[in-house]
C-alpha cells in the first residue's frame, strides 16, 4: 500500500496509518500462531517522498520478524508494482494479497497499470476514491487522458459529462465499482462514505473488492461503526451549533436512530437505490429464486445499508416472496448458509420500489 502521506504524532509511528494497520497484521499473525495455526505475512509500504522514505525504511526493520516482515519500498507506486509482484511470487502461489491504495491523485493508479496485481482470485482490494476533489476536475480537457487511465475504460467520461452535478459522486463511485469488477474480476464490489465532519459534503468513499461475501460483511461491519461515530461527531457539532438543541430522528440507521439531518438524507438515498436493486434481482431470478448471499452482496454495495436495512425489507414484502432457510432452525436468513428468496407476487413486489 502506498505510506502517505504522513500525519503523525509518535516517534514510532504507531498513530500512522501504515502502523495502525501493520500492527493489527502482526496481532493477527501471533494470535493464529498461538492457536497452532502459523501464518507468514508480508507487508509491502510503498513511499514517494526520499526523506519519508527513509524514515519508513527503518521503520519496517524495527518491527520485522521471523513470520511477519514490512518491505520499504522508494518511488512511485506503479514504479514499484514489478518489485511488488516479485515479493508475492516469493510467497508463494497460494498468497494471498491484500491491496490498499491511497493515491495523492487519481493518476497515480490508472488501472491499466494495477489490474495485473489485482486480477487474481485471492486478492482484496480498498481504494480511497476522492471524489470531491475529482469533480473539481473533470471539466478540464487536460485532465481526460488521466480520467480515462483511473476508469480503463473509455465509456466513462461520457457518461459522466452527462451525470447532474448533483449525482457527480455517485457516478465516480459507480464506474469505479463497474471497472474493478469488469476488469479486475472482483465478484462483489462495495463502497462506504466519509463525511466532512463539520459540513454537509462528501469527504471520500472507500471502494472495496472482493471475491466473497465474508469480505462484504466483514467491511460492512466496519463502516457501520464508522457511519455511528462519524454521525455522533456532526450531531455534536450541530447541537453545538444550535445551542444545544437536540433533533433526533425516528429512523433505523444500523439498529439506531441517525442524528445528523445529512446522513439521514443520504442514508435514506441509498436504502432506495439498494431496496429497488434487490426487487429487480429478486424478479429476475428463476423458479428456485435467488441465493440470499447474492441479495446480501447486492443491497451491500451501496454505502450507509446495513444488513439489518435488508432484513427489514424481506420482512416487509413477506407477503410477495418466500423466505426458504436451509438446514437449521433460524428466524433470518445468512450468507453463510444455502439459503433462498423465491418470488410469490410479483405485482406486490413491484408495489415496494416506490415505498
Amino acid at each position: 500500500m502506498a505510506a502517505g502521506p504522513w500525519d503523525v504524532q509518535t516517534p514510532n509511528f504507531c498513530d500512522s496509518s501504515f502502523g495502525v494497520a501493520a500492527a493489527a497484521l502482526s496481532h493477527v499473525a501471533e494470535t493464529l500462531t498461538e492457536r497452532g495455526k502459523k501464518l507468514n505475512v508480508r507487508c509491502v509500504l510503498v513511499e514517494e517522498n526520499q526523506d519519508a522514505f527513509t524514515k519508513l525504511e527503518a521503520y519496517a526493520e524495527s518491527v520485522s520478524r521471523p513470520g511477519f516482515r514490512v518491505d520499504a519500498l522508494g518511488g512511485q507506486f506503479v514504479s514499484q508494482l514489478p518489485a511488488i509482484q516479485k515479493i508475492i511470487r516469493d510467497a508463494g502461489n497460494s498468497a494471498f494479497r491484500f491491496v490498499f491504495l491511497d493515491p495523492k491523485g487519481w493518476a497515480d493508479i490508472p488501472m491499466s497499470e494495477i489490474r495485473p496485481l489485482l486480477n487474481v482470485r485471492g486478492s482484496e482490494v480498498v481504494v480511497n476514491l476522492m471524489t470531491r476533489f475529482m469533480i473539481r476536475f473533470l471539466e478540464q480537457e487536460d485532465r481526460a487522458e488521466s480520467f480515462r487511465g483511473l476508469f480503463g475504460r473509455d465509456e466513462v467520461l461520457p457518461i459522466l459529462d452527462e451525470t447532474p452535478a448533483a449525482e457527480k459522486h455517485d457516478a465516480l463511485v459507480r464506474e469505479y465499482c463497474k471497472s474493478l469488477h469488469q476488469l479486475c474480476g472482483f465478484k462483489y464490489v462495495s463502497s462506504a462514505i466519509i463525511l466532512e465532519p463539520k459540513s454537509d459534503d462528501i469527504r471520500y468513499f472507500l471502494v472495496y473488492g472482493t471475491n466473497h461475501h465474508r469480505g462484504v460483511e466483514v467491511f460492512k461491519t466496519a463502516e457501520t461503526k464508522a457511519a455511528r461515530l462519524q454521525d455522533h461527531i456532526r450531531h455534536e457539532a450541530a447541537v453545538q451549533k444550535s445551542g444545544g438543541q437536540d433533533n433526533m430522528m425516528g429512523a433505523l440507521f444500523g439498529g439506531e436512530a441517525p442524528k445528523s439531518d445529512y446522513a439521514f438524507t443520504l442514508w435514506q438515498r441509498y436504502c432506495g437505490k439498494a431496496k429497488r436493486k434487490v426487487i429487480e434481482r429478486i424478479l429476475a431470478a428463476p423458479a428456485q429464486g435467488v441465493a440470499f448471499a447474492e441479495l446480501f452482496c447486492d443491497a451491500m454495495a451501496f454505502p450507509l445499508v446495513t444488513p439489518a436495512d435488508l432484513h427489514g425489507w424481506l420482512s416487509q414484502w413477506h407477503d410477495a416472496i418466500e423466505l426458504r432457510l436451509d438446514g437449521e432452525k433460524r428466524k433470518k436468513p445468512s450468507p453463510d448458509h444455502d439459503d433462498r428468496v423465491v418470488l410469490k407476487d410479483a405485482v406486490k413486489l413491484r408495489s415496494f420500489v416506490r415505498s
